[in-house]
């Protein structure tokens, strides 16, 4: 096993899990004071902005390569379009914990895909990890299953956020993109986010672009933090994970990022964390000593 990328892919799965995971309750501050469309569209493009200046303070080459515009047009719109509006949306009607599990059920799209579009090898070992991470998930989805089926939009929204970024990370690792991680991912968030602004226009601006009284201390703490943290360093530690390791294997490294949201949405929003969650928390850690305890060489490409 190449040891550099072994310590370089923990490392960039274990911040991800941590400040993914409380992105979830900052978001929820966010959108129950900013409109939907108007929060997504300062996020993407803080995101990009901040992306595009750290590449320019690298000396990194910012241009696109011949012939790509399309095909990072298309995995903008998978990977930051569709999870965009559809957890934006979700929000409105899931609590944030929740909705970040329903969220990260990703990883088991990813498996799927990977294996049909990407010939990566679906050994036991993933197998059981998708099935401890699978079932981690039931457990602390359960609680609120009954609530779930009793909003179908919610649920729906954050089931294409899922399905809508697995299909973005296969896109993403197939074509091969010949670009740093920070330049690729700041073109997908400017590319991505252009839809966005259309439905600003369009759903946002008859009624105001921005709260009459302006944010509580709380919706600008989750906002700041929402649109800068994730945004900037989170999109370009996920790209760099997707570059050294195997999708599939990615993706199962970020079965711990609902446990954070579910915790830290506990913590900071008062939502329930059940007992039941503890044995849920346990599969999860299970599967990712699976998931990224593999034995066998990571491949760079």
């Amino acid at each position: 096993m190449n040891r550099t990328l072994s310590r370089e892919g923990f490392w960039l799965l274990l911040t991800l899990a941590f400040f993914w995971g409380v992105n979830w309750p900052a978001m929820k501050f966010s959108v129950l004071e900013l409109p939907p469309w108007v929060f997504r569209v300062l996020c993407v493009y803080i995101g990009a902005a901040g992306l595009f200046a750290i590449a320019m303070r690298l000396r990194l080459d910012c241009r696109i390569p011949p012939g790509r515009i399309g095909q990072l047009a298309l995995a903008g719109f998978l990977n930051v379009t569709v999870w965009h509006v559809s957890t934006a949306y979700g929000l409105q009607h899931v609590e944030a914990g929740r909705a970040a599990l329903i969220a990260f059920t990703m990883p088991m799209w990813v498996s799927l895909f990977g294996a049909l579009f990407l010939g990566e090898v679906f050994d036991r070992r993933r197998a059981l990890a998708l099935a401890f991470g699978g079932a981690g998930l039931m457990l602390l989805a359960w609680p609120a299953f009954a609530g779930l089926i009793d909003r179908p939009i919610g649920l729906a929204l954050m089931l294409a956020a899922a399905i809508g970024w697995a299909t973005g990370t296969v896109y993403t690792k197939r074509a091969k993109f010949p670009m740093p991680a920070v330049t690729l991912t700041a073109w997908q968030l400017l590319f991505g986010g252009i839809p966005l602004i259309a439905g600003l226009l369009w759903f946002d601006l008859p009624g105001g672009l921005w709260p009459a009284g302006g944010l509580t201390l709380q919706g600008w703490l989750g906002f700041g933090y929402a649109a800068t943290v994730p945004m900037i360093y989170c999109h370009w530690a996920w790209f760099r994970a997707l570059e050294i390791l195997p999708a599939s294997m990615a993706s199962l490294g970020l079965l711990a990022v609902p446990v954070v949201g579910v915790a830290s949405s506990a913590w900071l929003t008062g939502e329930r964390f059940a007992a039941l969650d503890y044995a849920a928390m346990a599969a999860i850690l299970v599967a990712l000593f699976l998931a990224l305890g593999t034995s066998k060489p990571i491949s760079a490409g």
